[in-house]
């Protein structure tokens, strides 16, 4: 008897860049941003268990050049999950949408895409049921921030563009999309029309984009052929917004292909898409551009966005990197915290992890922190509102607060540290005191 392969409903893509906001814990002597450690476990694995758990078997990572080799190792060595794992290396300087492009033809069906700094506590099926039930071109992802405690911020401060966010309140479709570079704007434009044609609209500065997305095949097409004629890097800033304002601009979808990609689409798999376009519930385009009259756009965007309740974050800063370790510090089983003995427990808090093999010395004590594995705590060391890595060494007599102490890394002893990031391998010299400092060995570019 004879099977028919089974194809699978969705592929996913992990983008796992540089994370320029994190530096220095992304650079060289340390490690790439998909393997910083969130509760001292490699912050791709928390993506990759959401993968599996949606029923995801295929999945791509996307790496830069600079972190293949680390990457590569977790993802042959150490991952342990049943997902089916491959890795395709770009440019250290190429975009989410210009990484898509690259890896057009290793995409056979509807795709997810996610960063690899997003973790969230969303269950997969309530957005890809979404997606399934509308049938759209993207369903994409939103999320209110909560507001940080404070502590680790240091010198990487990194400026979050406002993005307004328009989204149809009868049928959550996404309407409108404006990046500001001023963060105290408070004014925007937005056509008349498109309110005429959406009355019912929720617009929100405070909504972020997760970097979530949900796409049909033919988007990828799209992306690589407007790739050819202009600059189409990044899938927030230039491929979301082409296709929400695709939908009500007819000129739009013809000039940059959309048109053209999605009756490619429809010739190569007539019955499912034709079928799709007929249940679409995009309205009429603009008066102005409705030329053709009864004119109704191939495309249509939906917006999921979180209840509050529900934890949703980006690692993609130092300050944001920082809260994610302290969310998922509090809500960790504390009966498998390896530090978790009777030979440290008087002097490690309730509100922290401790890894493997790591040893803390006398009247030492460590408070609302997250240590890694074969770490080396001394004598009579305060420890609060901090993160320190891997093979770490901490001397006696040794202050730090709100600190980032990345892998291998030494301080000192009687230094004083206080919002500060130790780079990889950094040796920070006895008796120093810092704050607000990136500390790091000085490389040529």
């Amino acid at each position: 008897m004879s099977y028919r392969k089974r194809v699978p409903e969705f592929q996913a893509v992990i983008m796992a860049g540089y994370g320029n906001g994190l530096y220095p814990l992304t650079e060289e002597n340390n490690m790439p941003k998909a393997l910083l450690p969130v509760v001292n476990q490699p912050m791709i694995s928390y993506q990759l268990a959401w993968l599996e758990s949606s029923g995801v078997t295929d999945v791509i990572v996307v790496s830069l050049t600079s972190g293949s080799k680390k990457l590569g190792h977790y993802l042959d060595r150490v991952y342990e999950g049943q997902l089916h794992i491959s890795m395709e290396v770009v440019d250290d300087n190429t975009g989410t949408a210009d990484a898509l492009a690259a890896i057009k033809d290793k995409i056979n069906t509807d795709f997810i895409v996610i960063s690899c700094d997003l973790l969230t506590a969303l269950i997969p099926h309530q957005l890809l049921d979404m997606h399934r039930s509308e049938d759209p071109t993207v369903t994409a992802l939103f999320f209110e921030p909560l507001k940080g405690e404070g502590g680790a911020s240091g010198s990487s401060k990194v400026k979050e563009v406002t993005q307004y966010v328009g989204i149809d309140g009868s049928n959550s479709q996404l309407i409108y999309l404006n990046n500001s570079d001023d963060m105290d704007s408070d004014e925007f434009s937005l056509r008349l029309s498109l309110l005429e044609k959406h009355p019912v609209m929720n617009v929100s500065r405070l909504l972020q984009d997760a970097h979530l997305y949900v796409f049909k095949r033919w988007v990828i097409d799209l992306i690589a052929e407007v790739s050819n004629k202009r600059t189409m890097a990044s899938i927030k800033e230039h491929v979301l917004p082409l296709l929400v304002k695709s939908q009500h601009q007819r000129v739009l979808a013809d000039r940059e292909g959309v048109t053209k990609a999605v009756e490619a689409a429809i010739a190569a798999n007539p019955g499912t898409q034709k079928l799709a376009l007929s249940l679409s519930t995009t309205q009429p385009p603009e008066n102005e551009e409705a030329s053709a009259g009864e004119w109704k756009s191939p495309v249509t965007c939906k917006a999921f966005v979180l209840p509050k309740e529900v934890y949703c974050a980006r690692g993609n800063t130092i300050p944001n990197y920082f809260e994610i370790n302290r969310y998922y510090t509090k809500i960790t089983d504390k009966d498998r915290n390896p530090g978790a003995t009777s030979q440290v427990q008087t002097q490690v808090g309730a509100d922290c992890l401790i890894g493997d093999d790591t040893r803390i010395g006398e009247r030492s004590s460590v408070k609302k922190s997250t240590i890694g594995s074969h770490v080396t705590i001394g004598k009579n060391v305060k420890i609060v509102n901090s993160i320190v890595m891997d093979h770490a060494i901490i001397e006696d007599n040794v202050r730090i607060e709100g600190c980032i102490i990345c892998n291998g890394s030494k301080v000192c002893e009687k230094s004083t540290l206080k919002d500060c990031e130790v780079g990889g391998g950094f040796r920070v010299e006895k008796e120093t005191t810092a704050r607000n400092e990136q500390l790091v060995d000085f490389q040529e570019q």
